[in-house]
Order: structure tokens, then C-alpha cells, then sequence
């Protein structure tokens, strides 16, 4: 090959390479603003309008957080922790369903107290800081029973449910009213903080949509409810009331309802830059392309980008138990940023306990646990998740305003899921890029050589100075043409997080990619005076370009501007920013930047730290030193202790006897509104021994040390005669009867000195024998107890850390089923103090059964042993508390 024919070849190369990392947005036309017309805004000056492209609150462009949080799921006492740590993390409005099952099982018996009170929660809500987003049903999903419809509306015959039957929109009408009861004078109208409703849920029934939408819009504004915004999930599988309710989106990367077997599934399209929603296709009218670039075509998009379920996190399915890593979140939040979404709503925010009813248990998979592997997970810790979540939550707090009027465009390029991801979105001057090499559970190629170029109406952006690789994993958001204060940021490969006003200074915190290295562009306008510290700053020509960082908290870039303000530029490392915390209160006039792995909290005029750890760090940027001090707490208190012991079938029965009798029996009376889900009959006998329940032979299953069987269709409500016959005299029996009901309660029917002979009179004596120290291999089965000491010195949170192997887990305490856990290889954590009162009279039973032959066609993780699954049991389990400490604010005022 000759030396000019290479040249050329490579030259087609080098310009097809530049052509995927560049976009022409010299042309773009900015779309025309039209509001929408909703309800009452609310009071003046703080009205919140709802235009084709963003959210404004007091005229001021908003992009809220939004986190998904189920007040039926969790006990009460504990809501405001859950909302003090939402509001710490950068939540700004808290979107909740109301079960409509949940607080009316049986028709006519609402319940509205306890966990199921409303009214209380809106309120602890208000309190806290955070507007509230009713999602009013009547239909909700959430993995609760027939989507949370009472059975009772479910089983009329008189009407089809989710339908425009007249019967059934007047429960509805009954159900909305009951609602509007509960919240009467917490709308935002009223100074409360109900901004918004959401009408039905994942509502696709075809050609009814739209009126049955609009059926359920007009019975709530009858019942009361007058809101800035009406909304409804909406997954572009059909049309929509446009101008009457506004869609919503969802976005999960992990979705365990997708069951491939053991394999992985294959990747979304979500996982990449796209305007795709749940369908494939948006549809082309909502599509508008020019030239090499693809937008939303906001002439004939009369609602902005808004969602509401966000997967960062993901519950376990029987079939599918992924656990997910941190990354996932930050990768699907930052693919949505990059594709316009202008209200990001986060399911699950708060993990929880499903409620169980008189009936049933509520919940459909696990029928208990609804962790959700969420930010904040199902007993108050915090998911790995957050880590990434908080960040770019605090983005959005403190860049929003800016970021909700830049509109998205896409290149073409991204179309083949091969090349780079990547996204810009601009108001025609300033913006951000968006990047993101990261695919779930699955590799990218490196990407070598990239350099970014955006072309503008005025200028064309080149980013960074030096081509850069891409590596598996990455992604970021950078910004350009980002105003500090008066000096412009001209690009930055680092991405913002918060920034923060102390006097005269503004304090920016940005973080660098460990993959890629930070560099900063500024304009020289406007800038008296520059220092760096652990950086290199070079003047080139009106610029002054910053490298050579050392990110991490002492790496500050610190600039005078010519009106005698400051700006610092603080660039983190990755690691420190997976630990920042930003706390804000504007009426007391608090401001914090913190680096810690404690969990915080604002409260009271105090900022708290908690953790397992009695000794604990917390650094806050000290802004008259222009770094990070740090503090340091040793908390004392006392340790709770605990024992767990592994015990075997009948743990709880006596072995008894007849001495002259060869017949044992009792009469158990069965009443429950709730059914019998299973019934477990074991014994042992030291001579053969034949068993009755209502006058039928019970055929059982000879185990090797005691004799099985499934008895449930022979124990009913009413009576049940138990009867053991022997052959002989003098025989001794030990025996229990396991029942589960469908409401989750655990009855035991053992043997006791309350059984008898066929004469009534005789008595029947305790006699010693020996019990199965286990369960039967065939079972599967292992049970554990534990019992938590000094309940009264304990005074902050204790959970259990559990290491198991195993099928599936359940918790029992005294009669009642407490929660449960699919296997997934995943630390198991459970909350005992929140059962304190239960524990104080019954230990807690732990049953795990395992997998039948470890071969199961379900999905785990790679680097979990599925043979070990079969013989399930305890490998590790430690009992922590929560160590808690605080500093004033008055305090770090002076």
C-alpha cells in the first residue's frame, strides 16, 4: 500500500471518529414556552405552573427530586427518620400510593390510624420540609395484591373493575372522597404541601385511556382535589388527555419481572441515550431530527419530560434476585438527565414491610419485604445505591434552575448501540454533556481518542484540550459555558455537585472520574486573581487552563473577581464525593458541605451523624479556612447481646402419655376471617402410632428420626379433633402442628399437658424424651431462635447482619409473621428493635428452607455456590446498634 493511499484511509478514519463526537447545534431553534392549564397553583409568590418543557415554583425554573416512599410500609414511629434522611439526600418531594386494600379490606371498615394514618404522614411531611405527591389509584401496582383494589371490588359481579361502569366509578367516587377526608386543608391551595395527584397507574387498556382518565380526573376535582398538577404513569403505548393530565415516565435497567433462567438478561434500551420510554418506540410525531441530532419535537409535545419511577434500586422476584450495585443508579439517572428529564421520581426511594390485613398479607413477591434494595432500605440503613443517587441529587438541587430550560439533543450516532453514548443539552449558550460507557451486568469496549466537539450558534466548544479514553463503566456529566458567579466556566471535565454561599464566597464541589483526567477552561474575564492548590495553572491567551490536579479535598482552585468576591472550585476525588453530604435550610440561613460515611440528618438545629461505629468522622468544608475540617465523636453505650440457636421440629411440644390408654387427643377450635395456607403435622412416637384429625386417617411420610405430613385440607374452621391411636399402651408421643395462615399468622398445635385420654378424666403426665435435634434432610429446613438481652439500656436502633445460604427465609415472633427474604447472596439485614414490644415476650424464630437441588432455573449472581443452597443454614450473624451523634449549628457558626 502506497504512503498517500494510507493517508487517505487514515484520514477517512480520523474524520468519521471526530464525526461521532460531534454535534452541530448551530441551527437548533430554542421551542416556544406554553403552560398548561391545571388546577389552583397555590398561594402567591410560590404558585407552581407546569409548561411544555419544565416546572417553575415562584416563576423560577425547577427540576425536582422526587422519592417514592410507602407510609402503609413501614412503622410509623419511624417515618421521620426515613423523611429526615429523603431530605438530607436532596429529596425534594415525597410521592406516596394510597392502598386503597390497605385501608379497606372488607367494605365499609376503613382504617386510618397507626400505620395507615395519612393525615399524620402529609403532616410529618410538611414538617420536614418536603411537598407531597399523592398517588390516589384506584388502581396502583406496587407489587401489592390485585394492584391494591380490594378483594371485595375485585369479586363484584355487578361491575368490570378499571372500567367506565357507572358502579364502579361511584366506589371510586367513595374511595377518592374517603382520600380527600383524610387531607382536607393539606392541599398546596390551603398553604399545605399536596402539590400533585396521580389517577390510576399503568392504565394501557385500549381506546379507553383517555376518557377513563378523564372519568377519574373529574370525580376527584368533585371530591376536592384542586391541584397544581394532575398527573398519570404513561408508558407511550397510547395516547393521553393532553392539556388535562401530564405523563409520566419510568426508567428501570433492572427489571426481575423479565425471567431469562439463570442468565443474565439482556440489556434495555434504557441503558442507553434514547427517547424511548417503556415501549420501544415513542412514536415518530414525538420525534423531530435535524440534520445528525434527534429532539423531542415540543410543538407537538404538549407535556414535559417528567417521571416518576426512576429504578435505582430493585426488589427480588422468586424467580430473579439481582443485586445491584451502585453504578446502576448513577448510570440510569445520568442517561435520563441526558435525555430531558425535567422531574426525576425515584421507585423505590424507601424500602419497607408490606401490611398484612385480617384477610391476607398484602404483599404479592416476597410477600413481606419490600427493601427494594432502595437509598434508604427497609429498616433505616442506607443502600449502596445512595452513594451515587445523593450526588446527582444534589446536582439537580443546585443546578436545576439552569439545566430544567436546556433542552436535550441526542446524535444519531446513538442509534447504534456500538458507538459512545453521549448527549447535550443546551439553552443555545451554556449547557452540559452527558456520557455514558456503563452497561448493566454486561461490558463496553474502551473507547479511545475522544474528543468532544459542540457546535453552537456563536462558538464551537472543544472538549477536553487532550483526546481522552473512555473505559468500561464510565459515565459523567460535564459542564460548559457554566456561569460562577461572574466568571465562566468554559468546560470542565470534572462533574458538579452542589455549590454553596457563605458571605461574600460561593464555594463550588465538583468530582473527577477516576478514568479520566480533570481539567478546567476558564475565561480570564472578569477574574482579578487566581490560586491553585495541589494543580497546575497555565495562562493561554484569554484563558487560563487548569490540570495536573490532585483530587480530593485540599485540591481548590481559588479566584478573586474583580468585584472583590470570591469563587472556589473544590475538586473531589471519586471516592470522597460517594460521601458528600449538602444540608440546607434557607429561613435559618444553614449551608453544609460534609464528607462522611455516616448517615446525616438536619433536625432541630442540629446536624447528626449515625452509624455502627461509636466512632465516627465527619469533615465540613470550613469556609473561612477554604477546606475541610475534621471532627471526631466517640460515642459510648451499651452493646446489645443476643444468642441464636439452631433447634430441630417440635421444639415447643412435651412428650406426653397416656399410661393406661393407648389414645392422646385434644380438640383445637380453628376461627379466623383469614384461610389456611398450609399445615405441617410432625411427631415422633416411640412405638408405631396412627393419626386422626376429624375422624381421617392421616397418610404420612416416615423421615428418619420423625413422620411428616401435609394436613392442610384437613383442619378447618371450627372444631378440630386431633387423635393419636397406638397400638399399645404407655406410648409416648411427642407431636406439633404447624399452621400458616393467609394473613401471615403462625398457630401451633402441640403436645401439652392439656391433652387427654378417651377418658376425660385421666390425666396425662409429662414424661422426658428425646426431640430431633433437626430438621430431615428430605425438609430442607433449618430454624433458628434468637433472643435480644437488655432491651431497656438499648435505646437506639438494633438490626441483625445476616450471612445465610437458602432458599427462602422466614421471621415468626410469637403468632405473627414479621418478614421474609429471597436468598440473593446480599448481606440480609433485619431491623429486631423495631419489634421490641413483640421480643419482649417471644423470641424470634428464623426458618430458611432451601433450594430442592441447587439447580434451580432461576437467576442468582455468578460468584454464589448453588450447591451450598441446598442444605441451608446461618454462616454469620452479628446484632449491631446505631451509635448517634450531633453538632449544633450554633456551633459551627462560631
Amino acid at each position: 500500500m502506497n504512503r498517500s493511499l494510507l493517508l487517505f484511509i487514515t484520514s477517512l478514519f480520523s474524520v468519521s471518529l471526530s464525526a461521532q463526537y460531534s454535534i452541530d447545534l448551530s441551527k437548533i431553534q430554542y421551542p416556544s414556552i406554553e403552560y398548561l392549564k391545571m388546577g389552583n397553583p397555590g398561594p402567591a409568590g410560590q404558585e407552581i405552573k407546569v409548561n411544555n418543557l419544565f416546572l417553575t415554583k415562584g416563576g423560577v425554573p425547577q427540576l425536582p427530586v422526587m422519592g417514592e416512599f410507602h407510609y402503609v410500609r413501614m412503622d410509623e414511629r419511624y417515618w421521620k427518620d426515613a423523611l429526615l434522611k429523603m431530605k438530607a439526600s436532596g429529596v425534594n418531594i415525597v410521592s406516596t400510593y394510597i392502598l386503597w386494600s390497605v385501608h379497606e379490606e372488607t367494605e365499609g371498615n376503613q382504617v386510618w390510624s397507626g400505620n395507615r394514618d395519612l393525615r399524620k404522614f402529609v403532616e410529618l411531611c410538611q414538617e420536614t420540609g418536603l411537598l407531597v405527591h399523592l398517588r390516589i389509584g384506584p388502581y396502583c401496582n406496587a407489587e401489592i395484591v390485585d394492584g391494591g383494589l380490594p378483594e371485595w371490588i375485585v369479586k363484584n359481579k355487578n361491575f368490570s373493575e378499571r372500567s367506565n361502569d357507572p358502579l364502579y366509578l361511584e366506589y371510586v367516587r367513595k374511595w377518592y372522597k374517603s382520600i380527600y377526608d383524610q387531607v382536607k386543608g393539606l392541599l398546596y391551595k390551603d398553604g399545605g404541601p399536596i402539590w400533585a395527584i396521580q389517577l390510576e397507574n399503568e392504565y394501557v387498556t385500549k381506546g379507553m385511556v383517555i376518557s377513563h382518565l378523564m372519568n377519574l380526573k373529574r370525580i376527584a376535582v368533585s371530591c376536592g382535589f384542586d391541584m397544581p398538577l394532575y398527573t398519570m404513569t404513561h408508558w407511550m403505548q397510547s395516547d393521553y388527555p393532553k392539556g388535562e393530565i401530564v405523563p409520566y415516565a419510568g426508567f428501570y435497567i433492572e427489571r426481575p419481572w423479565i425471567v431469562n433462567g439463570k442468565n443474565e438478561n439482556p440489556p434495555t434500551t434504557f441503558e442507553f441515550f434514547t427517547y424511548n420510554r417503556l415501549a420501544d418506540d415513542i412514536g415518530t410525531n414525538k420525534i423531530k431530527s435535524q440534520g445528525d441530532i434527534e429532539m423531542l419535537d415540543y410543538s407537538n409535545n404538549e407535556s414535559p419530560f417528567f417521571t416518576c419511577e426512576v429504578g435505582v434500586g430493585t426488589t427480588n422476584f422468586y424467580a430473579r434476585r439481582a443485586v445491584v450495585p451502585e453504578e446502576m443508579a448513577g448510570a440510569n439517572i445520568t442517561l435520563r438527565l441526558g435525555c430531558g428529564v425535567n422531574l426525576m421520581g425515584y421507585y423505590m426511594y424507601v424500602g419497607g414491610t408490606n401490611p398484612v390485613g385480617k384477610l391476607n398479607v398484602f404483599g404479592e413477591e416476597p410477600e413481606f419485604s419490600y427493601d427494594y434494595q432502595a437509598p434508604i432500605r427497609e429498616f433505616g440503613t442506607l443502600g449502596e445505591v445512595m452513594k451515587e443517587t445523593k450526588k446527582l441529587n444534589y446536582f439537580m438541587n443546585d443546578f436545576g434552575k439552569e439545566l430544567a430550560t436546556q433542552v436535550a439533543y441526542l446524535p444519531k450516532g446513538n442509534n447504534d448501540y456500538d458507538n459512545l453514548q453521549w448527549a447535550v443539552r443546551t439553552d443555545g449558550n451554556s449547557g452540559y454533556l452527558f456520557c455514558s460507557n456503563y452497561l448493566y451486568k454486561h461490558d463496553r469496549p474502551e473507547f479511545k481518542e475522544v474528543q468532544f466537539s459542540v457546535k453552537l450558534k456563536d462558538e464551537t466548544i472543544v472538549l477536553p484540550k487532550n483526546k481522552v479514553s473512555i473505559k468500561n463503566g464510565s459515565y459523567f456529566i460535564w459542564p460548559f459555558n457554566l456561569t460562577l458567579d461572574k466568571c465562566i466556566l468554559k468546560y470542565a471535565t470534572t462533574q458538579p455537585v452542589c455549590k454553596q454561599m457563605q458571605g461574600n464566597v460561593l464555594n463550588y464541589f465538583f468530582f473527577a472520574d477516576d478514568a479520566v483526567k480533570a481539567e478546567y477552561l476558564l475565561l480570564k474575564d472578569n477574574i482579578k486573581d487566581i490560586k491553585v492548590y495541589n494543580a497546575k495553572c497555565r495562562s493561554v491567551g484569554k484563558k487560563y487552563y487548569i490540570d495536573d490536579l490532585d483530587e480530593g479535598e485540599r485540591s481548590v482552585i481559588d479566584i478573586l473577581q474583580n468585584d472583590g468576591n470570591r469563587v472556589r472550585i473544590i475538586t473531589l476525588s471519586e471516592a470522597d464525593s460517594d460521601n458528600i453530604w449538602h444540608l440546607r435550610n434557607e429561613k435559618k440561613k444553614i449551608d453544609v458541605v460534609a464528607l462522611t460515611k455516616s448517615a446525616v440528618t438536619f433536625d432541630n438545629d442540629s446536624i447528626y451523624l449515625t452509624d455502627t461505629l461509636n466512632q465516627q468522622t465527619i469533615q465540613i468544608f470550613d469556609n473561612q479556612k477554604g477546606q475541610f475540617v475534621t471532627s471526631r465523636f466517640d460515642s459510648s453505650g451499651q452493646k446489645p447481646s443476643f444468642s441464636c440457636q439452631a433447634r430441630g421440629p417440635m421444639a415447643e411440644a412435651d412428650f406426653i402419655c397416656t399410661p393406661d390408654d393407648s389414645l392422646i387427643q385434644k380438640t383445637f377450635k380453628y376461627q379466623s376471617l383469614s384461610g389456611i395456607k398450609s399445615a405441617v403435622l410432625r411427631y415422633k412416637a416411640d412405638k408405631p402410632v396412627t393419626c386422626f384429625i376429624n375422624g381421617k386417617q392421616i397418610k404420612t411420610e416416615n423421615l428418619d428420626s420423625y413422620v411428616k405430613a401435609d394436613v392442610a385440607t384437613c383442619c378447618s374452621n371450627g372444631n378440630n379433633l386431633v387423635q393419636f391411636i397406638s397400638s399399645t399402651k404407655n406410648n409416648i408421643v411427642v407431636a406439633e402442628i404447624e399452621i400458616i395462615q393467609k394473613n401471615g399468622t403462625r398457630l401451633l398445635w402441640k403436645t401439652d399437658n392439656t391433652w387427654t385420654g378417651s377418658d376425660q378424666s385421666v390425666p396425662v403426665k409429662f414424661l422426658s424424651g428425646i426431640k430431633p435435634v433437626k430438621y430431615d434432610r428430605k425438609e430442607r429446613l433449618v430454624e433458628y431462635e434468637i433472643k435480644v438481652s437488655d432491651w431497656d439500656q438499648i435505646k437506639e436502633e438494633s438490626r441483625l447482619y445476616i450471612d445465610f445460604v437458602g432458599d427462602v427465609a422466614s421471621v415468626f415472633i410469637g403468632d405473627l409473621q414479621v418478614n421474609d427474604y429471597y436468598f440473593n447472596g446480599d448481606k440480609w439485614i433485619l431491623g429486631v428493635s423495631r419489634y421490641k414490644e413483640l421480643l419482649r415476650k417471644d423470641p424470634m424464630i428464623i426458618k430458611i428452607k432451601g433450594f430442592e437441588t441447587g439447580e434451580e432455573n432461576i437467576y442468582l449472581e455468578r460468584n454464589i455456590d448453588r450447591s451450598k443452597c441446598v442444605n441451608p443454614q446461618i454462616t454469620d450473624i452479628k446484632l449491631k446498634r446505631d451509635y448517634t451523634s450531633s453538632i449544633s449549628i450554633f456551633d459551627l457558626n462560631n
